[in-house]
């Protein structure tokens, strides 16, 4: 418990600044490390380590690649981060994501070095998951409550401080507390705010989705080019706006499956598709069973 304890004794200060005497050697304030078992790192987010640490002047560390991502939340001073060819400034309040199976690096300011809490996280699949909340937007966001996103760190470092049985698990739930902490609507960097104009089509999208959408109805909701909308959507969405309709056309078609007795070939020609083929191919495709497979196993007996 003696890590525990630690941490309760650095809960006031978590919330302070940094020494305004600058050091010309890094403190390490926390430094934490964490071995999942081999079942979790297949199933779960987790963390391998985490800490909070005032950099010397000029600190830092450069890789070509290493073993999960490494987060950083930047408390005070400044500093740079290089993820493959593109570099990023980083201020107090703000947020950085770095893959780590590219080439990285990020060193403290000169003049005035930041203090940072991190954590280098873990799982089965973190290219697709900074695709999901990134887009191909830039992996840093200005974090609306820092308080929170502080609170968050110590909630962190206590669990890997106490390693009691479940901690991978623990791990798991806390991470996903940090994303939505991260695509919250207060942060207004992040992915999920969405242009008015791309609002403006999926609502459109999500309300008709039976009907014929072209690409140059799309456009004229949008009030874009069709390849403006086409590269906004990957961008915020992460897919193509032809996939996106295509999957809610799809939600569609599995609600009316279950709640009304229609067959498929009118479900195909209510939610949009060509014909009942055509439904269940896509539908195959994505869900992974036909249309009729789907439809028992959710009636059951």
């Amino acid at each position: 418990m003696q890590g525990v304890r630690r941490i309760d004794a650095m809960r006031k200060s978590m919330y302070e600044t940094r020494m305004t005497e600058k050091s010309h050697v890094a403190l390490s304030r926390i430094s934490l490390y964490h071995l999942p078992d081999a079942a979790s790192r297949y199933l779960f987010l987790t963390v391998l380590r985490a800490g909070w640490i005032d950099a010397a002047p000029g600190g830092g560390v450069s890789r070509s690649a290493c073993p999960g991502d490494d987060v950083l939340y930047c408390l005070s001073g400044r500093g740079e981060v290089r993820i493959g060819a593109d570099t990023y400034r980083l201020t107090p309040g703000q947020l950085v994501w770095i893959a780590g199976d590219v080439p990285h690096a990020h060193s403290a300011d000169q003049n005035d070095p930041w203090s940072v809490m991190w954590f280098r996280i873990q799982g089965p699949d973190l290219p697709m998951l900074r695709l999901r909340v990134f887009g191909q937007g830039t992996p840093r966001v200005t974090i609306a409550s820092g308080a929170e996103m502080i609170a968050w760190f110590q909630g962190l470092f206590s669990i890997l401080a106490d390693p009691r049985p479940g901690v991978d698990v623990r791990l798991n739930a806390v991470l996903g507390r940090f994303l939505e902490l991260l695509t919250g609507p207060a942060n207004s960097e992040a992915r999920s705010i969405l242009p008015a104009s791309l609002d403006r089509l999926i609502q459109a999208l999500m309300q008709r989705p039976e009907s014929r959408w072209t690409a140059e109805d799309m456009a004229r909701i949008a009030r874009l080019s069709s390849s403006q909308l086409r590269r906004l959507f990957h961008q915020h969405m992460g897919v193509s706006p032809r996939t996106f309709l295509r999957n809610q056309r799809l939600v569609q078609a599995q609600r009316l499956m279950q709640e009304s007795g229609m067959s498929l070939q009118q479900i195909a020609e209510r939610c949009g598709f060509f014909d009942a083929f055509h439904f269940s191919r896509e539908f195959k495709k994505v869900v992974g069973q036909s249309p009729s497979s789907w439809r028992e196993s959710e009636w059951g007996n």
